[in-house]
């Protein structure tokens, strides 16, 4: 685990490298690799890389980067983990190749030279984004896993390819632009994150999950998405009975535990107390001894309080525990570091507990841990899905028989009765425009919200989003998703419920929001997390099995819980879930240290904002909320507090 960066001259002026910059550029990525920094770059072939690292893998300095081959034909900057590398390595060594560190970034480049760039990634499993050069052909690729674990940003400002593992970094570059883009803005309030490619910054773009970059020896561009998730999903129509998938559910998620227990440094695992991160710690018992258990809690109230349930878990498998409990204080003295380390606004306050039992962990002398993030989208783990499911019953059938005018004709009776009702609105605009029900499991300024209460419109849409995404048109948020789903139903006509809304989930808001606040605030206290529940196998499998598994008479998550029967305990299994959050709604609602801190910062933000967004539509949602208890604008709060600490 590591964090890289560097540039790549693009134009026919002549170029030269600055030492100087290449040093302002690695320390920006400092947290995420404390064990040193190397520097290279080459005048001749107008490139330059910066890497810093944290070791993992084959802890000497024969594992350090940038790292070349033998003949120095190529080099490359790794961040990740490539979980077969062994295996990978003994393929190679029967080719011929010679290695000279155990690491597995090298196999990167002797399998790049013995199999070219795609059979290569074809091979890989693991976490990862890497830059790689050829010498010899002068091409250079950016490349950023299947899933999107680790993260990838570029520009192409002042025709130069600038990258990095973090905004951050480029922002150390002279010709670099800094300017929010109000396009971006509008996605992001929906989402909770800027959709891939875009940034919230104009001219910045992370490198969608399973892409790479080329830029060839004219330095021109080439785009290829290299793993296509729909692509791999087969239908099982079911011919196979309940065990049947139990048991291969099983099989994968050990297979994928043992996996991602490849170090050669401590590891632990994050314990919540809930299905997913218990069955991590009860796999991962199987191979070791001794599991490190981490958990947060916050004193706030019970509902986010999980301590007795991983206690359980932790004496259940006599692990060595670790406890940390928070408070509001604790969370708003952290505010600006947050908003530093995520680079771009992640609307998720779940980022605040996840740096401080990161923070616990690395205290312990732990470098590497296991979470459970996927597990709720790609098994139906959360209730709105439920609901999604109830509501699809009578979706999908009047949106047939009932004739379009009659639709509109409600839609608009509607908005004169209820006003104020936004999300209402939204889904029952989108039914009478013959739109889709679910979009993301995270979705909170809707778009009628930011039409009718912010006063948005779109504004320009970005071209680098059709030229990663042919025929995606974001001419609102919602495009995004009917384009993704587009694509599963042309391989999977007759794709059920639940695989779409998990698809989807796979396509956005696990890259670019859940995984993203993992990354980033895990690797602000220089710890690697690894997400078993994410191993592309176990997904294309989880995909395809029949929703009548995952929600099965009122049981959410009813197969992977047949899963855990024999793990752990009954009544853990099927508890009721709390959820891995933050008290949010208590912050806004009752407290003070957030709402004063938005108040001064809606002052501050009337000049810069008010081109892009109602800013005193903000302050009024400020006051209801305060006052009026039918109603919860505590997440739009928070989505907006997070924006504005950015600038404009």
């Amino acid at each position: 685990m590591c964090g890289f960066a560097g540039y790549l001259n693009l134009s026919i002026r002549p170029f030269i490298n600055d030492e100087a910059l290449l040093y302002a550029m690695q320390q920006k990525l400092a947290h995420r690799g404390p064990d040193g920094y190397r520097i290279w770059s080459s005048d001749e072939h107008e490139i330059a890389l910066v890497h810093r690292r944290l070791s993992i893998i084959d802890l000497s300095d024969a594992g350090a980067q940038p790292m070349f081959d033998h003949d120095r034909t190529v080099v490359i900057c790794a961040n990740g983990e490539i979980y077969n590398y062994k295996q990978l390595k003994l393929e190679l060594e029967q080719l011929g190749c010679s290695f000279a560190s155990g690491s597995d970034s090298e196999v990167i480049i002797y399998g790049y030279k013995a199999w070219g760039i795609d059979k290569l990634l074809e091979r890989l499993e693991g976490m990862f984004a890497f830059c790689l050069y050829d010498f010899r052909t002068k091409d250079f690729f950016l490349v950023r896993d299947r899933i999107g674990v680790k993260p990838l940003y570029f520009s192409l400002q002042s025709d130069v390819c600038s990258f990095a593992s973090e905004i951050k970094a480029l922002w150390k570059l002279p010709w670099m632009n800094r300017q929010v883009s109000a396009s971006s803005v509008y996605h992001y309030l929906t989402y909770l994150v800027t959709p891939a490619p875009l940034t919230l910054f104009e001219g910045v773009y992370k490198l969608p999950a399973g892409f790479y970059l080329r830029f060839d020896s004219r330095k021109q561009m080439h785009i290829k998405q290299w793993y296509k998730l729909h692509e791999q999903l087969v239908s099982h129509d079911n011919q196979y009975d309940e065990q049947w998938y139990v048991d291969t559910i099983r099989s994968l998620l050990r297979a994928s535990v043992k996996k991602r227990m490849m170090s050669d440094v401590p590891f632990g695992v994050f314990l919540s107390g809930g299905i997913d991160s218990s069955l991590n710690v009860a796999l991962m018992s199987e191979v070791t001894d001794k599991v490190k258990t981490f958990t947060v809690a916050f004193q706030d109230g019970p509902e986010y309080n999980e301590l007795a349930w991983a206690r359980k878990v932790a004496h259940l498998y006599d692990t060595e525990h670790h406890e940390i409990i928070i408070n509001e204080a604790d969370a708003h003295q952290f505010f600006d570091k947050m908003i530093y380390h995520q680079d771009e606004p992640l609307g998720d306050s779940v980022c605040v507990p996840l740096y401080f039992v990161s923070k616990l962990l690395k205290s312990a002398g732990v470098t590497v841990v296991q979470v459970g993030e996927g597990s709720d989208e790609l098994f139906c783990g959360y209730d709105q899905y439920v609901n999604y499911l109830n509501s699809y019953r009578w979706w999908s059938a009047t949106q047939s028989y009932v004739p379009k005018l009659a639709k509109k004709g409600l839609f608009y009776a509607a908005q004169r009765m209820f006003p104020a009702k936004y999300n209402r609105l939204d889904v029952l605009n989108n039914w009478a425009s013959n739109r889709e029900l679910f979009y993301s499991g995270a979705v909170v300024f809707s778009e009628y919200m930011k039409h009718q209460k912010l006063k948005m419109s779109l504004c320009e849409i970005d071209p680098m989003v059709e030229r990663f995404f042919p025929g995606m048109k974001l001419d609102d948020s919602y495009a995004m998703g009917d384009w993704y789903r587009s694509q599963l139903k042309a391989q999977l006509p007759h794709a059920d419920q639940l695989t779409q809304m998990g698809y989807l989930e796979l396509k956005h808001r696990l890259p670019e929001l859940l995984l993203m606040r993992v990354d980033k605030m895990s690797m602000a206290t220089a710890v690697e997390a690894r997400v078993p529940f994410l191993d592309h196998k176990l997904i294309e499998f989880a995909l395809t099995i029949p929703q009548d598994l995952k929600y099965h008479n009122g049981v959410t998550k009813y197969i992977l819980k047949r899963v855990a029967e024999g793990l752990l305990p009954h009544d853990l299994i099927y508890r009721k879930k709390i959820g891995f959050a933050a008290p949010t709604t208590r912050w806004f609602k009752s407290s003070n240290l957030f709402n004063e801190r938005l108040q001064d910062m809606l002052l501050d933000a009337n000049g810069q904002w008010n081109d892009i967004f109602d800013v005193e539509a903000i302050r009024n949602m400020q006051k209801i909320n305060r006052t009026d208890p039918s109603v919860d604008y505590s997440y739009h709060l928070w989505a907006v507090q997070n924006l504005l600490a950015y600038g404009a």
